[in-house]
């Protein structure tokens, strides 16, 4: 699997956007991740909870209904209540078996014991009226709550094939046929109003099949939002794991977590700067007092770059480096760096031992033989010269951006010259070194160069030449096993098998994880397993979870979080506003079966065409998307077309939209309901009258009172498809919508209800009205309390994890932010993935410009490296103005010389050592100044340059990258007369004021990683060493550059003057150019006949504007 995967599985934005129903989509996508296992173990866990909940609930009910009778009616007969005490004593009893979450063949049991539970509470409501009331007609008065219960709470509706709508139909049938029984159908009105009955039981079911749906959709989220973050988190802990290790590989553990910690405390001050440590430079640096240092350097480099293809050269020097680690990793010894064909490491750190200069020269003595056999089997010259010092050194990084762990001290610099004084093919040690060695080697007298060296002179050391070991040598104890090869030591960040599992992982953690994932506010399905099972950061989430909330309403104590959860978009809305549509219409069929009299029907039908419009605008989107997905290249043609689109969105994902719009639409729904404005009260007094007094059955004119009622109950009833509103919203409605009818049950209308039929013998028929509403509405309550405590629980679970996320993501960020500082990020992410620990990672360019830059006239005892530190981040600092169309890349800094180049085409990745994310329009102007290169002074006049623009006929874009560097130069030398200025380092009277030689070459490169630890971004190839001699050979204070680089400048208009002929060692004599700069650090035009005294400046704005117009 793609490392870099990142899809958010539950996107709502995408997810909207999509073709199809988005329960649909889920289980698709379910599917797919293969979790459907997980998902139906989540409903058995959903059930078991419910199931206590369902007690609950019934057991309230029916006692509520108990005192209510014994209340109410005088005289009440035992027999009377005894079935609600039967239900509330054989409903546990009943339910119990479905409450084992472990219990096989769980479904079957689960369709039995929701057939009994309806069985039960079914002949609860109707046995009395059918055994022994049948005078009276009593209406049912639970058969709006068994079937809501049957869909929604019983075992039957979370089982896979529970077929849950078979059980609620049957039920309604029943009820109706009761109805049919009690009714005696002698006119054509009662075929009408049960007619009108059973298109309230049919909306009923309806609603509850639709209901299912958006549970699947709430459960089938709340398993894919888990597992997104179950996988993110692996995804995150695997990428940290390889960033970690390579940073590990690189930089001393101590010296790697100070750094993570001080950039964590650099984030946190500051998360909007990426550039670590712009406010105080941190140097971080470590002592060891007893080390023992190789410096290595082939013999006549100069000549093999010259003679030897560039990628040929680059081979053999990776050969050399593999086996040079790996030899580092037997003999204890820690690689410090390569520069070029030099090689450098320690014995002794990080951790000290004895014989580390035993190490080292056994370390130095097969580096020597493995040199020997490379120039064996390449058939090529290869010889080393090598110089062994023991001493103290201080380890560690300088600078901004783009590090590199090295090693400084007096002993690092006599190692330098023991090297540079030494012979081929032989180890050049120190007395001290010797001193320290055991009797195991032939050695002889050292050098006679090293005898006159200044520094080996000042620090009176004599020097010895090692040739080999004796032949009767063995490795001391605590070396490593001689039997050691590639295969036991993989420098290999290749986690591309974990990737390709990681998937699995996360689909297994599942299985774990579903059994944490909340189901009840109480979480009965937890609390029947054993305490050792229940994870500790489990208890915490739900812990903390209570903590973070409100009991009532499962509110959160933060209204942020409060506010961020109710914004969350609801997909569904177009479905709850549908089924509000569809609640409209059957309202108004119930009133066309009904009535007696004609009414105002154009009122009615005018309320649901203004319900039907919001319908409209929400679905339009996805009817337009059948067939098709909506993106920026699908979209809409017509302009009207494109704007109900974003109106179906703003419904969607506004919560400002969606609650005026849900109120309105119940208002309107219930003012439909209750018929309030189209009864002529006083007319409907007077036929009741009328009809008592002839002992008739009164004619009701404007309604039929359980018609009315039931109708409110279809109002109540949306309540619950109705998702994303706030609950204190809804129950507020709810509560209003209640309290309305029950003013119109027994006040406004109390004489007509009160002559309409009840559900107890005894109860009035207002209260029976009451009651059966007040039930529902109990029902709704619980319903809603309950989603709306799963849907906040697993927000909040996210948002925990969201945290840890963000923790973890500041861990790693920090990492990220020191790779980028030694690696480029394209780089590293190749090693961490796919390079195998022997293979050579190079990149070819066709035209590069690099400079040297080296600090001279200095005393290092005197200033020491927190100068050396100062001065590289001055130049860093000015490095963060190069990162546009033509990028300087830090390649390293080699004691107190600064290399750099442009041209490497590293523009396909993000650089996080120097990127700086543009929030304000003042960053944005100051990114938009940095974007282009300019050679003006930051305090200086500026000059229109449009005369010294050169046309392009004479210009190559790939020279660009010459101006670019040649400016960058400019600038360093200007940073440097800033520093002499102020006084800074240097004294201002002294001789010792500090300069800069620069030499500047281009021309083809290879760029890459060689050895086995440690990577290090480099370059070779002859553009280099021409860089780095007209370095070594140039002058101070000024740009030494190459014939090719000095034309390049003048088709630019800056002039350069010819030095002469100078030595190059390798090359030989070749010409070579002093960049011409004014008093002022300004360059000076080419053109002879402008005499211009302010001198040149020249910008480069021009190279943007041209790419542009390319």
């Amino acid at each position: 699997m793609d490392p870099a995967y990142s899809e958010n599985v539950v996107d709502y934005r995408s997810l909207g956007n999509m073709p199809g129903y988005e329960w649909k989509l889920l289980r698709y996508k379910c599917r797919e991740l293969r979790l459907e296992g997980v998902y139906h173990r989540h409903c058995h866990l959903v059930s078991v909870a419910v199931v206590t909940q369902l007690i609950i609930v019934i057991e309230i009910l029916m006692l509520i209904h108990v005192i209510l009778l014994f209340s109410v009616v005088k005289d009440i007969d035992f027999l009377n209540v005894l079935p609600y005490l039967a239900v509330m004593l054989l409903t546990p009893s009943i339910l119990m078996p479905s409450r084992e979450p472990n219990v096989e063949q769980y479904e079957a049991i689960a369709i039995l014991v929701s057939c009994l539970m309806a069985l039960l509470l079914t002949a609860m409501d109707l046995i009395l009226p059918i055994c022994y009331h049948r005078p009276f007609t009593l209406v049912p008065g639970y058969d709006h709550v068994v079937i809501v219960l049957v869909y929604l709470m019983f075992p039957i509706a979370f089982v896979e094939n529970g077929r849950a709508y078979f059980l609620g139909l049957a039920v309604s049938l029943f009820y109706f046929g009761y109805m049919v029984l009690i009714d005696k159908i002698s006119t054509l009105d009662k075929v009408w109003e049960l007619t009108a009955y059973g298109a309230y039981l049919f909306f009923l079911n309806v609603l509850c099949m639709f209901l299912s749906r958006f549970q699947e959709y709430n459960m089938r989220n709340g398993i894919l939002s888990r597992y997104q973050v179950v996988y993110q988190n692996l995804v995150f802990q695997l990428a940290m794991k390889e960033e970690k290790a390579l940073l590990d590989s690189i930089i001393p553990v101590t010296l790697a977590r100070s750094l993570q910690d001080a950039i964590a405390s650099h984030i946190e001050e500051d998360p909007s700067n990426l550039i670590p440590f712009t406010k105080t430079r941190h140097l971080f640096m470590e002592p060891h007092p007893e080390v023992s240092i190789l410096e290595a350097d082939m013999v006549d480099f100069t000549s093999l770059t010259t003679t030897m293809e560039v990628s040929e050269l680059v081979a053999i020097l990776h050969e050399l480096f593999v086996s040079f680690d790996l030899a580092a990793n037997h003999n204890r010894a820690t690689r410090i760096k390569f520069l070029g064909d030099s090689y450098t490491c320690v014995t002794g750190i990080p951790s000290y031992f004895p014989t580390h200069a035993n190490a080292c020269v056994n370390q130095a003595l097969d580096m020597i033989e493995i040199s020997r056999e490379v120039s064996k089997r390449r058939n090529k010259k290869i010889d080393l010269r090598i110089g062994v010092h023991s001493g103290e050194i201080l380890a560690g990084i300088i600078g901004l951006t783009k590090w590199q762990f090295d090693i400084w001290s007096k002993d690092v610099d006599i190692t330098n010259r023991l090297e540079s004084s030494g012979l081929p093919g032989m180890v050049h040690i120190s007395s001290r070194t010797l001193g320290l060695l055991d009797n195991h080697y032939v050695f002889e007298k050292g050098t006679d160069t090293a005898k006159l060296d200044p520094l080996l002179q000042r620090s009176n050391l004599s020097t010895y030449l090692i040739r080999s070991r004796l032949p009767n040598f063995e490795d001391a104890d605590d070396m490593e096993d001689d039997n050691f090869s590639l295969n036991d030591y993989r420098f290999s960040f290749s986690f591309s098998e974990d990737y390709e599992d990681i998937q699995v992982k996360a689909q297994r953690d599942m299985i774990l994880e579903v059994e944490h994932m909340p189901v009840n506010r109480v979480q009965a399905c937890k609390i029947r397993r054993p305490m050792h099972r229940i994870a500790k950061e489990d208890i915490n989430e739900e812990y903390r979870f209570n903590l973070e909330s409100y009991y009532l309403f499962t509110t959160f104590r933060s209204w942020k979080m409060e506010w961020s959860f109710s914004k969350m978009r609801d997909l569904l809305m177009k479905y709850s506003l549908g089924m509000m549509v569809f609640a409209g219409a059957t309202i108004i069929a119930m009133d066309l079966l009904v009535k007696s009299e004609a009414m105002d029907y154009t009122m009615l039908l005018s309320l649901f065409l203004i319900i039907l419009l919001p319908l409209l605008l929400a679905s339009y989107k996805k009817l337009w998307l059948r067939g098709r997905r909506l993106s920026p290249i699908t979209q809409p043609t017509f302009f009207l077309s494109r704007w109900i689109i974003k109106a179906s969105d703003l419904i969607e994902k506004s919560v400002f939209v969606r609650i005026p719009l849900a109120i309105m639409v119940l208002f309107l729904l219930y003012v439909m309901s209750s018929e309030t404005f189209s009864c002529d009260i006083a007319r409907l007094e007077l036929e009741i009258i009328n009809s008592e007094l002839h002992n008739l059955r009164p004619q009701m004119l404007c309604f039929m009172p359980w018609g009315v009622t039931y109708a409110v109950i279809i109002v109540l009833s949306l309540m619950l498809v109705i998702i994303g509103i706030p609950l204190i919203i809804k129950l507020g409605v709810g509560l209003a919508i209640l309290g309305c009818h029950v003013i119109t049950v027994h006040a406004y209308y109390g004489f007509a209800f009160e002559r309409s039929q009840t559900t107890d013998i005894g109860v009035s028929s207002s209260l029976a009205h009451s009651w059966y509403l007040l039930a529902f509405f109990i029902l709704v309550v619980v319903r809603e309390g309950y989603l709306n405590y799963i849907l906040k629980a697993s927000y909040f679970m996210s948002m925990c994890f969201e945290k840890k996320h963000e923790l973890t993501k500041v861990k790693t960020r920090t990492i990220k932010i020191i790779m980028a500082n030694i690696l480029p990020t394209h780089v590293a992410e190749v090693f961490k993935v796919r390079r195998r620990s022997d293979q050579l990672y190079y990149e070819n360019f066709s035209q590069v410009a690099v400079m040297f830059a080296t600090i001279e006239n200095y005393e290092a005892d005197k200033l020491g490296l927190r100068a050396l530190h100062e001065m590289i981040c001055y130049f860093d600092e000015l490095l963060v103005n190069y990162q546009a169309w033509y990028k300087i890349e830090k390649i390293k800094v080699m004691g107190w010389t600064y290399l750099a180049a442009c041209g490497l085409d590293v523009d396909h990745y993000t650089d996080f050592s120097v990127s700086v994310p543009v929030s304000t329009k003042r960053e944005s102007d100051k990114l938009q100044k940095s974007g282009s290169v300019r050679f003006a002074p930051k305090d200086d006049d500026e000059i229109m340059i449009k005369d010294l623009h050169p046309t392009q006929a004479t210009t190559n874009e790939d020279d660009n990258t010459v101006l670019v560097m040649t400016e960058f130069a400019l600038n360093l030398l200007r940073i440097m007369r800033d520093i002499r200025s102020k006084g800074i380092f240097f004294e201002k009277d002294s001789k010792l004021t500090g300069s800069l030689k620069i030499g500047i070459a281009h021309g083809p490169a290879m760029a890459g990683v060689v050895g086995l630890s440690k990577p290090h971004y480099d370059i070779w190839g002859h553009t280099v060493n021409m860089a780095s001699r007209m370095t070594s050979t140039g002058v101070m204070d000024g740009i030494h550059v190459t014939e090719s680089t000095a034309n390049v400048l003048r088709d630019f208009n800056i002039r350069c003057t010819y030095r002469g002929m100078t030595f190059v060692k390798g090359v030989g004599q070749v010409p070579t150019y002093l960049v011409d700069l004014d008093e002022n650090l300004h360059f000076q035009q080419h053109s002879p006949d402008n005499d211009s005294h302010k001198g040149s400046k020249v910008s480069v704005h021009w190279l943007d504007e041209k790419r542009t117009e390319r």
